[in-house]
């Protein structure tokens, strides 16, 4: 059996980490976190950290509230503080997994936010990083995929201020993760969901093991693997980056952004133009670089061209990269986009593109310009230099003003990939 973890490799981890002296750890009663719980209990202790457990309560099985009841009462009698988050609302018929992942690390964020907290710890371990790659792999992911998960990210829940989002466990076994939870003599929940072979992990999990049994595949050359791809990742994402400065790259208040067209037409220049979509965009994807260089040629062709929710614009010497107008004035068979009604005192993502900040003493109204703001400008028009249908997707406060209202853009942000969001619902 491994030897078991004690809390001078934890402490020592989470220095490594940049881990504040409060943070969340996100439990959810498996052996895995129950682990990292009593870890963090000890490190609290210690007098070295304030730590608060949660657990988020997905609602996805009867035995939920029961389990999230029962690993509370496990971390309180560790000594630590516990909170049990609920998913609410409706859940998606396909893509539940996914969903249930993204409503976690959004409650959790909020959490910590909301508390003072300035990290989320999660207990991933060596194990569930092999895994992530080995999937990633079947899916023919490129550097950035089979990267895996990031030891450190820093994560948001919609416009909240940012927290750490810290995995200490990524290069520990969960053979020894389990033989430190027995260590402290503590039990912890199995969830019959991690044997459910309808689960794309839990099938990988079942492959890869056979694998490893007849020396084809193994968890440590899938690592390998991925800290490479990470180094690989890393320096491509850089040179996009140096490719974007030398095109001129520039984003503006409006949500947009722009690169003289003749850069765009050099090779490998897809790979910024499908970060450029993503960020202007407001979604939760890039394109490939396939899509976007398609897209890039028909820019060439035809002046403009539509992508994953961006529109490509040729003006003048420049290329415009910048919201699809269409996707929040609707268009046929599709609805326009609701008004963000914000509250005195409320902050909100807009259109997953702007953070809307109400200091005001009345509701706001949050909308895109459209056709008819646009007609009202009149003259006002010529003082900026986009086109046309940059300024129809853009918020209608930046032109008109609305006191006490403030946006902040996030296409550079989101470029940058300095903050990954999750949304409200």
């Amino acid at each position: 059996m491994p030897a078991p973890l004690d809390l001078d490799f934890f402490c020592a981890r989470l220095s490594a980490l940049g881990a504040p002296r409060r943070y969340i750890v996100a439990v959810s009663g498996g052996p895995d976190s129950m682990t990292l719980a009593r870890l963090a209990a000890a490190h609290q202790r210690r007098g070295a950290a304030r730590v608060l457990a949660v657990t988020v309560d997905h609602g996805l099985r009867p035995e939920s509230r029961a389990e999230a009841a029962q690993a509370g009462d496990w971390c309180r009698a560790a000594g630590l503080d516990h909170r049990i988050l609920v998913w609410e609302g409706e859940k998606p018929t396909t893509g539940l997994q996914q969903a249930a992942r993204r409503a976690r690390y959004r409650l959790l964020a909020a959490q910590a936010a909301a508390n003072g907290f300035e990290a989320v710890l999660t207990a991933h371990t060596a194990d569930d990083q092999a895994e992530t790659v080995f999937m990633r792999l079947a899916r023919g992911a490129g550097p950035a995929g089979l990267a895996g998960m990031a030891a450190r990210k820093m994560i948001a829940a919609g416009a909240a201020p940012p927290v750490a989002l810290l995995r200490p466990f990524l290069d520990v076994s969960r053979a020894r993760a389990r033989a430190t939870l027995e260590s402290f003599g503590q039990p912890w929940i199995d969830d019959p969901s991690n044997d459910d072979p309808a689960f794309e992990r839990v099938r990988a999990r079942a492959l890869l093991a056979a694998l490893e049994e007849q020396n084809l595949l193994t968890g440590e050359a899938l690592r390998r693997t991925a800290a490479r791809a990470r180094a690989a990742s890393l320096a491509m994402r850089r040179a996009e980056e140096d490719a974007f400065a030398r095109a001129g790259g520039c984003f503006y208040a409006g949500g947009w952004a722009s690169v003289r067209a003749e850069a765009a037409a050099e090779p490998g220049f897809e790979a910024v133009a499908a970060r450029l979509v993503r960020a202007v965009s407001g979604g939760d994807y890039a394109p490939s670089p396939e899509d976007a260089a398609a897209a890039l040629a028909a820019a060439r062709a035809s002046g403009a061209a539509t992508l994953g929710g961006a529109l490509l614009k040729r003006r003048g010497p420049a290329l415009f990269f910048l919201r699809e107008p269409a996707a929040l004035l609707g268009r046929a068979g599709v609805a326009p986009a609701p008004a963000l009604a914000l509250a005195p005192g409320g902050r909100a993502l807009w259109d997953g593109r702007f953070i809307a900040e109400n200091s005001g003493g009345e509701t706001a109204q949050v909308a895109a310009l459209g056709p008819e703001g646009l007609a009202a400008l009149g003259p006002a028009r010529a003082l900026f230099d986009a086109p046309e249908e940059a300024l129809l997707a853009a918020p209608a406060a930046l032109f008109r003003g609305k006191p006490g209202l403030r946006l902040v853009p996030l296409a550079e942000e989101r470029f940058y990939d300095r903050i990954l969001r999750f949304p409200d619902p």
